[in-house]
C-alpha cells in the first residue's frame, strides 16, 4: 500500500460532475509538466551560456601550440 499525499487543493465548482473535476485535475498536472519541463529547459540554456562564456573569456596558454606539436612528433619553435 503506497501514502498519497495531496499537495494542490483545486476550485472545483459545485455540482461539477465527475468529468469536469477529472478535467481540473488532468489540466493541473499537465501545466506542472509544462512548467517543469521549460523551467528545466531554462537550466540548460543559462549553463550551456556560463559554459560558452567561461570558454570564451579563458586566457590562451602560451604554450598549447608547443604541446600539440610535440603530440604530432613535430619539432618544436
Amino acid at each position: 500500500m503506497s501514502a498519497v499525499a495531496i499537495t494542490r487543493t483545486y476550485a472545483v465548482p459545485r455540482g461539477a460532475t465527475a468529468l469536469e473535476r477529472w478535467s481540473i485535475r488532468i489540466a493541473g498536472a499537465v501545466t506542472r509538466w509544462a512548467t517543469a519541463r521549460a523551467e528545466r529547459r531554462l537550466d540548460r540554456h543559462e549553463a550551456m551560456l556560463a559554459a560558452i562564456q567561461a570558454e570564451q573569456t579563458q586566457k590562451a596558454d602560451p604554450r598549447a601550440a608547443d604541446r600539440m606539436l610535440a603530440q604530432m612528433g613535430a619539432p618544436r619553435r
